[in-house]
């Protein structure tokens, strides 16, 4: 029914419309009009053409055979009677398409060939131009005859293009019954190929189903075939042979996956042990870069201990060298003082001398002069109670700077310590310094490869879990090697011949051998009625 269809489709796309095919013939209203207006001069001249054709057709042997009576012509007659009358009207409607359809048909079925309506058409032709021409030469050449001569010489081409115009029509519509049967030919054929093929391969294809892959094709083929069965045998061989080595590789397989299963398990378990020792030395290490991390930050805190003494002890060396300026200051000061001193001293030695003297002279001035003698001695004893005081005081500043001297001597010395003090923990702290330095870094050492180690437990984690995955796909490997294995057990490549003529597959009855050489050849060739028509097919997208 596609093929069909598809036939049809085709068949109308290559006829066209009518419409179309009068424009191309240039049948315009003008010639319409013109065949209409010489319709009722035409009618005798038509049916003396047919009756001269029908003559000739009940003559000629290839077309007499076809018709089985004198009704049966007579029934052509009329058609053709009604077909002209309808064409001469000129108008082209629905009775038209009508009538050329049922003309047609009519020729198809009695078994007439599209030359003889081809044949009828220009006999008729013939007379209709004859006639136009006989008119045209009685009139002579008169100059009122020269529009009718214009006139009839529009007639006749539109005679010419009317008639051109149905027969194309009419082979159109014969080309397409034709080529619908060609095509309804070509698919009953191409059933019967498909049957017969069937009939080769349904025994092979039905073994080969079942996972027989030892069934072969018999060469007993037509030629057509031959490569064919040729191909199919040899592939049969070639997957016999990649079966086998697919059996064996399976083989291998099997006991690759099994011992892959095996090595990956043991492999995992060792993984294991190597996380949780890394884990465990990891967790040592740890608590080692703590302590010494601990340490590192007490090393700074004993750092900076020693800075503060350090700036403690400068302070103090500082305050020692102050006392030592002010022990000088104070020797200088006695210095003065014994200087002032051995004036007192001076003065009251000078003092007690006036003193005396005015003793003697107020000795000499007798009674008038005893009150000075009193006060002379007073005065004496003043000057030498002064004189004692700055000896007193004299031996005490001595004795003060023999003090301060000593004293200086004591900070000198306490300088000298605090100083060698200053100096020896100026070192500590350096020291302590690089050992705070030395703990960090051993610290971070520490921390970097307790990292190290805590990563090397993750990835031995990681590489015994693809371990353990490894050796399940490994098993599930296994598994699915075991049970292509089976199914590569089903299939049986032991060679044996399988005859495609054995069994058909429709009714599952034997078919003989000359059925199968009774397959459909690759080329061949047909006519339609014994005469060449080319006839294009077209058929499910193929041209043939």
């Amino acid at each position: 029914m596609v093929q069909h269809a598809e036939a049809e489709r085709t068949g109308g796309s290559q006829a066209g419309s009518l419409r179309d095919r009068l424009n191309f013939a240039g049948l315009d209203q003008d010639a319409c009009s013109l065949l209409r207006r010489h319709r009722v001069g035409l009618e005798t001249d038509v049916e003396t053409g047919l009756h001269a054709f029908f003559r000739k057709l009940q003559t000629a042997p290839d077309a007499a055979r076809q018709f089985t009576g004198e009704r049966q012509i007579d029934r052509l007659h009329d058609l053709y009677v009604s077909h002209w009358d309808v064409m001469t009207d000129a108008r082209f409607d629905a009775l038209y398409a009508e009538r050329v359809k049922v003309l047609a048909d009519s020729q198809s079925r009695m078994g007439l060939d599209p030359r003889w309506q081809i044949a009828g058409h220009a006999v008729v032709l013939e007379g209709l131009v004859s006639s136009v021409f006989a008119d045209l030469a009685n009139r002579g050449f008169m100059p009122s005859s020269r529009k009718r001569a214009a006139e009839l010489q529009a007639l006749v081409s539109a005679l010419i293009r009317l008639v051109m115009v149905d027969v194309e029509i009419a082979v159109s519509l014969r080309f397409n019954e034709l080529r619908l049967k060609h095509h309804r030919d070509m698919a009953d054929l191409r059933r019967k190929e498909r049957a017969s093929v069937t009939d080769l391969f349904q025994g092979a294809f039905t073994a080969l189903s079942q996972g027989d892959l030892s069934s072969r094709l018999n060469s007993d083929v037509p030629e057509e075939y031959q490569d064919l069965v040729s191909s199919f045998n040899g592939a049969m061989e070639s997957i016999c042979a990649a079966v086998s080595v697919m059996d064996a590789s399976r083989r291998t397989a099997e006991d690759v996956s099994a011992a892959l299963g095996e090595q990956g398990s043991a492999l995992g378990v060792r993984a294991d042990e190597a996380a949780a020792g890394l884990d465990a030395a990891s967790a040592s290490l740890r608590q080692v870069t703590e302590t010494v991390s601990h340490n590192a930050a007490q090393s700074k805190l004993t750092e900076q201990a020693v800075e503060m003494t350090v700036k403690a002890v400068e302070a103090s060396g500082e305050v020692v060298g102050k006392a030592i300026a002010a022990m000088a200051d104070i020797e200088t000061s006695a210095e003065q003082i014994g200087h002032i001193i051995g004036s007192i001293d001076e003065i009251a030695f000078q003092t007690n001398l006036l003193a005396l003297n005015a003793g003697i002279e107020a000795a000499r001035a007798g009674d008038s002069g005893r009150g000075f003698a009193v006060v002379a001695q007073e005065v004496r004893a003043l000057a030498q109670r002064s004189a004692d005081s700055a000896r007193e005081i004299k031996a005490l500043v001595a004795a003060t700077k023999h003090q301060v001297e000593a004293g200086v001597e004591m900070v000198n010395r306490t300088q000298d310590a605090i100083s060698s003090i200053v100096t020896q923990v100026v070192d500590i702290n350096r020291s302590v310094s690089v050992m705070a330095g030395e703990t960090a870094k051993q610290a971070a050492a520490l921390d970097s490869v307790a990292c190290v180690l805590e990563a090397q437990g993750e990835t031995s984690r990681a590489s015994a879990q693809l371990s353990r995955q490894a050796a399940d796909d490994s098993a599930d490997l296994h598994t699915v090697i075991v049970e292509l294995g089976k199914t590569v057990r089903q299939f049986t490549i032991e060679r044996t011949h399988y005859r495609g003529s054995q069994t058909n597959p429709s009714n599952g009855y034997p078919v003989s051998s000359a059925q199968t050489a009774e397959l459909p050849m690759a080329a061949f060739s047909e006519d339609f009625g014994g005469h060449d028509f080319l006839v294009p097919i077209r058929a499910g997208g193929l041209s043939m």
